[in-house]
């Protein structure tokens, strides 16, 4: 039997190279040759050891693409792909029977929300066939796994970006309510901000507004790349006074919150609210309470705030239709490109602890 390399987790910052026998592939499920994997935020946690610490050993990376090379007959008729297509993976594998599934949250059902909840990039190696994670030539495909076809004409690079893309579709026009018109303003200009501007300019918003700090100068300038009317620096004055100023003192009736580590951000966030606004939670604080939170100012503002989580199969479908159109800068996004010997330098670098000015980094097994 054929044997695969992956860069497995094996305790917090230690990553080793193993090999892995490639299943069989029966009827129902199907074997990817991986392409590139993109390091998200929330890959840092399960790394540092500061989140799930119990689960590794384990092959991190969920936003995967790949080349279909082995499928069974069920699963091609069920997915409406054959071996040669390029897929991009969802990392939630649903169950299709707990009370996640069963109400809309499908994508919420992994090991964090469920008992049995499998996920790509957090199901450990000890569960067979052992290969669930993108940093790594191959991955299994479960039969209850969620895949779509996306076009060869996209860069390697730019292809795992349907995740922060699809997420920042869905945070601002499903979950944020954005209308035609409305201004948008989101706090924190990484990998996810930066979708959410795709996100706004997709929603109709008339005024999108990123704010960051001066650290973040590269970060802002392809925000306005993206289609960011205004870039804003907190370190240039209080934010509500700069955010006034640029919107005639109407504020914004859509706040997309996506710092990460700034329990500070969500007290920002409600006082640039305008009255009847909605005020959405992406970005992690690292489990510390919000600072300066006033909630009062939730119902003297009648605001609606809404914490998030991930994307939904719509979301991705129109990411994917956007990355394919080749109308975006999306190249701007993709700063570094690491082996897959290199998965530990790849993911201190997205952490700020190796190179710098990283904004989306992607792991090339070739």
């Amino acid at each position: 039997m054929e044997h695969t390399t992956s860069a497995v987790l094996v305790e917090p910052r230690r990553i080793d190279l193993q090999a892995f026998a490639l299943p069989r592939i029966g009827p129902d499920d199907a074997l990817l040759r991986v392409q590139a994997t993109g390091i998200c935020g929330s890959d840092w946690g399960p790394y540092t050891g500061s989140w799930m610490t119990d689960l590794p050993p384990l092959i991190l990376g969920h936003e995967v693409v790949g080349e279909i090379v082995s499928i069974g007959q069920e699963a091609a008729r069920r997915w409406s792909v054959r071996e040669g297509d390029r897929v991009v993976v969802e990392e939630s594998i649903p169950c299709q029977h707990c009370r996640l599934c069963r109400t809309g949250r499908a994508h919420m059902c992994d090991p964090l929300h469920t008992a049995d909840g499998l996920r790509y990039g957090l199901t450990p190696t000890g569960m067979a066939p052992h290969l669930w994670g993108g940093f790594g030539e191959y991955l299994y495909l479960h039969p209850r796994s969620v895949v779509h076809r996306m076009s060869q004409s996209v860069p390697v690079e730019v292809a795992p970006l349907f995740i922060p893309i699809s997420n920042g579709i869905r945070w601002v026009e499903r979950d944020g309510g954005c209308r035609v018109g409305d201004t948008v303003v989101i706090l924190g200009p990484g990998q996810h901000g930066l979708g959410c501007v795709l996100g706004a300019r997709l929603a109709g918003a008339g005024t999108t507004i990123v704010v960051g700090t001066d650290r973040d100068a590269r970060r802002l300038e392809v925000a306005a790349a993206l289609g960011a009317d205004y870039v804003v620096r907190t370190d240039d004055g209080p934010l509500v006074e700069q955010i006034s100023a640029l919107t005639n003192g109407e504020l914004a009736d859509v706040v997309i919150d996506v710092t990460s580590g700034a329990p500070g951000a969500l007290a920002d966030a409600v006082e640039v609210a305008s009255v009847g606004a909605t005020v959405v939670v992406a970005g992690a604080s690292g489990m510390r309470p919000a600072s300066n939170f006033v909630p009062d100012k939730l119902f003297l503002k009648e605001i609606t705030l809404k914490g998030v989580y991930g994307h939904d199969w719509l979301s991705v479908r129109r990411a994917i239709a956007l990355i394919e159109s080749g109308q975006h800068p999306l190249d701007t996004l993709c700063t570094h490109t690491f082996p897959l010997a290199d998965v530990d330098l790849a993911l201190r670098t997205l952490g700020g602890e190796a190179e710098d000015g990283a904004i989306h980094v992607t792991v090339v097994p070739d």
